[in-house]
């Protein structure tokens, strides 16, 4: 018997993973579930995503964008593959960033959704305030997205 994750490894983005990412993120980006990237800003931005990629294929990924200042980091961009929902993907993800966030000695983790709260509070978030963000993301907030806004002490 083979193990599953034998074929699968959670590992940094590197620039050779953005047409993958693009292919995942595209969808949900056209369905406004997520904030829509460019390709330009993902190559920009890679050393901030993680992959699980499985046999050659990025079948999910995740960002961690640090405000160090306020000892925070913020949880974007979490997606699975739907042919590979249901298998702990998101969870191995959600541990990644968690686990990469304490190394760069962050307290708190947030997140903005606009449709998988349930997901996260399952996973020990609480919704908070726009308030409760750094004051550069507070600039940023998007009003018509309407997103909810969740965080976790690390």
């Amino acid at each position: 018997m083979i193990d599953e994750d034998s074929y699968e490894q959670l590992r940094p983005a590197n620039i050779d993973d953005v047409g993958g990412m693009m292919a995942l993120l595209s969808p949900l980006e056209e369905k406004g579930i997520l904030v829509r990237r460019s390709r330009e800003l993902l190559e920009n931005e890679i050393d901030r995503f993680i992959v699980i990629e499985r046999d050659g294929a990025i079948v999910a990924c995740a960002a961690l964008y640090p405000f160090e200042q306020e000892y925070a980091g913020e949880l974007a961009c979490l997606a699975v593959s739907p042919d590979y929902r249901g298998s702990n993907r998101g969870e191995r993800l959600l541990k990644g960033i968690e686990q990469a966030a304490k190394q760069q000695n962050l307290s708190t983790l947030f997140l903005l959704t606009t449709r998988t709260a349930h997901w996260f509070i399952e996973r020990g978030f609480s919704e908070t305030t726009l308030a409760s963000l750094p004051t550069q993301k507070q600039a940023l907030y998007n009003y018509q997205r309407n997103s909810k806004i969740f965080s976790k002490p690390l």
